[in-house]
């Protein structure tokens, strides 16, 4: 039987003009929106693209041939308490290492990067170089927190509807009873009048407790509303009076004294109410979460000019005048781990963009904050156009 033809050898075609690319090779990393930085195995800089200069800063002069360490503002300084930043590992494994990075750029902002390293083998396996890619997801990161933050509550107002559902037959039971209970002791001349008074405040009781237990139904029910949730004509002073009933238990277990400055006369604002009543528990929570030890909270509203004002005012420690320009930076926080994300503001800042708001903070550092919301009654309503 005749052999079969052996397939046939297909040249390896080279993916560029070396020769044509050699030249403009330095404009080609300089244009990359990424920062790009180029280290040898004695952590030398080779090359550094101007994105990377501009992300992380660098002492005056030249970089290159100058050890990482002393050249640049090395965005893996932190993992050096490790023992290695991840260039070295890369050099160890030969492989690509791929970290996520919450950095202070030099401006002050936090800023989340991705980074790749990607060792260059020479001829004989041996890593030459570290190629250091780093790409900007500060913005991704925040929509993805954000949508992730969406899927939440949508999932809260299906559990808060099923809640409510569950608890609303049981409360409409024993609110009939009470007045069953009720009607026939109007109507009972044998029952002593001391017993009478008696019965009758814990009947009232009962009914004042199961309706209050419906309305805080009622109220989560509103804030967990899914978020396309259509616009409408929303009463501020009643989402800060929710708010803070919502918020009574940990408000009572800190101590904290509330006063609520409401001015009757302010016109409702056209908005996702989703939205306004995310903007005062945000707020609020913030307030609260600043005052561990007690404090006073303090919620008022007003109008001026066709706006409607929302100011919410703590005695905690107040903002360092460091922290005053980042507090609005997505993933920015002061609070212990596991105690906040560094989104309430930043989200809180885009919501009250989105209807055509603004929202400022006033501070002095062991003297409280006040954040100060002007909300226009006729805004966008809320959308994201």
């Amino acid at each position: 039987m005749a052999s079969q033809p052996a397939d046939p050898i297909i040249p390896i075609v080279p993916h560029m003009d070396i020769e044509q690319v050699r030249h403009i090779l330095p404009e080609l990393i300089d244009s990359m929106s990424d920062a790009v930085v180029v280290v040898d195995r004695q952590q030398r800089v080779v090359a550094a693209n101007r994105r990377y200069l501009e992300a992380f800063g660098s002492l005056p002069g030249s970089v290159l041939l100058h050890h990482c360490h002393d050249a640049l503002h090395c965005p893996e300084g932190p993992s050096f308490k490790t023992g290695r930043c991840s260039a070295c590992e890369a050099i160890e494994l030969k492989q690509p290492v791929r970290r996520m990075r919450n950095l202070t750029a030099p401006a002050g902002a936090q800023r989340r990067w991705e980074a790749t390293f990607n060792p260059v083998l020479d001829a004989s396996g041996e890593v030459t170089h570290v190629v250091e890619v780093w790409r900007d997801i500060t913005e991704r990161s925040e929509l993805e927190a954000q949508l992730a933050h969406s899927e939440r509550l949508a999932s809260l107002g299906t559990l808060a509807a099923g809640v409510a559902h569950e608890l609303n037959n049981p409360m409409a039971a024993i609110l009939a009873g009470v007045e069953r209970l009720q009607r026939w002791l109007s109507r009972e001349p044998a029952v002593d009048p001391r017993h009478r008074e008696e019965i009758s405040g814990v009947l009232a009781g009962l009914e004042r407790e199961t309706q209050r237990c419906t309305e805080t139904t009622e109220k989560l029910l509103l804030l967990a509303q899914p978020v396309r949730a259509a616009t409408s004509w929303v009463d501020v002073n009643r989402a800060v009076r929710d708010t803070l009933s919502l918020l009574n238990y940990q408000i009572s277990k800190q101590g904290i004294r509330t006063v609520q400055e409401l001015d009757p006369r302010i016109p409702p604002v056209w908005a996702r109410e989703t939205g306004i009543r995310g903007v005062c528990m945000n707020l609020a929570m913030n307030a609260v979460q600043a005052m561990r030890d007690g404090g006073t909270l303090t919620m008022r509203t007003r109008n001026v000019d066709a706006r409607v004002i929302l100011e919410v005012e703590d005695t905690g420690p107040g903002i360092l005048p460091e922290h005053l320009d980042r507090i609005w930076d997505p993933f920015f926080t002061t609070k212990p781990i596991g105690q906040g994300t560094g989104l309430g503001l930043s989200i809180t800042r885009q919501v009250v963009g989105r209807q055509d708001g603004t929202i400022r903070v006033e501070t002095r550092p062991g003297h409280g904050a006040r954040f100060i919301v002007e909300l226009p009654v006729k805004g966008r309503g809320g959308t994201d156009g």
